[in-house]
């Protein structure tokens, strides 16, 4: 089974993804970073070159060449939702990271370079527009204003449980 992490930019994705991974002895992919491996360029420059469109078809692609593993830890890109589609590529336990609009701001200050879309909206916008959809996402929502990974092991711990 895997486990795809979801939320806004700066919920700690990937922090948590590589601390679950250790401790589940499993395999932790980034889909952002998987994404720029295939294409060989950054996302800030496929967005430039490209635009969000075909940026948010690659990223669906590559979704859906994970969704063929198993046991991996992914964590997703901020916009993971913008596509209804890519929840049903997600085979396995959904967990949306949440915290407040303030700890985002704080954690993604000075990082547009890497975040295009913070270069046109700001957190409390992004947060307004995808609150509802990672809710949709998700089968389980986790505050990540504090460190939950002991939370989320306990979670696929009663998940795995369910589905055997």
């Amino acid at each position: 089974m895997n486990i795809y992490l979801i939320g806004m930019p700066g919920s700690g994705k990937s922090t948590i993804g590589k601390k679950l991974a250790k401790e589940l002895n499993r395999e932790y992919i980034d889909l952002d970073e998987y994404i720029e491996k295939k294409a060989l360029m950054f996302i800030p420059e496929i967005f430039e070159a490209y635009g969000e469109q075909f940026f948010r078809d690659l990223e669906t692609n590559c979704l859906k060449e994970l969704a063929k593993c198993q046991n991996i830890i992914i964590s997703c890109g901020g916009g993971i939702i913008v596509k209804s589609l890519n929840k049903q590529e997600m085979k396995g336990l959904v967990i949306c990271l949440d915290t407040s609009i303030a700890v985002l701001e704080e954690r993604t200050k000075n990082t547009e370079d890497v975040r295009p879309l913070l270069k046109t909206k700001s957190i409390a916008q992004l947060y307004t527009e995808r609150k509802e959809k990672y809710i949709k996402f998700a089968d389980k929502v986790v505050d990540s204003t504090f460190d939950p990974v002991d939370e989320i092991i306990d979670l696929v711990r009663e998940y795995e449980s369910t589905c055997n």
